[in-house]
């Protein structure tokens, strides 16, 4: 899949300038993301499930503490709520430390209040971190999870997910490829 930009002719005879037309195409499926699966049974308040989701990343990136990953995801939660609907929410944080990027889906036994426009409850995060120093993985995870949460049948479908592998497949179908699920590259 390609990001694409485009400066539309429309523009310049908008403003009378005569600009020329450019397309700006970069190759972001080339980014290759670490994929978790979890199920929390206990959890049953936001900030505990984000609290618990801090703790498996912080095992996952040692060198980054548990407790300051919990802590930006809870200031960033103050910014908003990222729930985005149909009862999934995509949490996310870029840290200093350089990692690769990571996406955690965690299926929450309780759904919990994340303060949804759709005021649904939450029962499924699709969480993703990586590092500032590349934030090709941004670009790719936020937009493509967000697509996940609009189509019903994918969003059932990780709800009934058992396994990791099972994630990976559902995530590659939106393109959140893993190594295991990258497309070959034609000869």
């Amino acid at each position: 899949m390609h990001f694409r930009e485009n400066i539309h002719d429309n523009f310049n005879s908008l403003v009378g300038f005569n600009f020329t037309r450019r397309r700006f195409v970069m190759a972001l499926s080339s980014v290759s993301f670490e994929i978790e699966f979890t199920i929390d049974n206990l959890s049953k308040s936001r900030k505990a499930a984000l609290s618990t989701l801090g703790q498996r990343i912080g095992t996952l990136r040692p060198a980054i503490f548990a407790h300051d990953i919990t802590r930006c995801f809870l200031a960033r939660e103050m910014l908003g709520s990222t729930a985005i609907g149909s009862g999934v929410a995509a949490p996310h944080t870029i840290f200093e430390q350089v990692c690769p990027p990571l996406i955690h889906v965690t299926h929450l036994k309780h759904p919990v209040d994340f303060r949804a426009e759709d005021a649904r409850p939450v029962d499924v995060l699709l969480c993703a971190v990586g590092n500032r120093h590349d934030i090709r993985w941004l670009h790719i995870a936020l937009p493509r999870l967000a697509r996940l949460a609009k189509l019903p049948h994918l969003a059932a479908k990780l709800r009934a997910a058992k396994s990791g592998c099972a994630v990976e497949d559902i995530l590659a179908s939106v393109g959140i490829y893993s190594e295991r699920t990258m497309p070959k590259k034609a000869a």
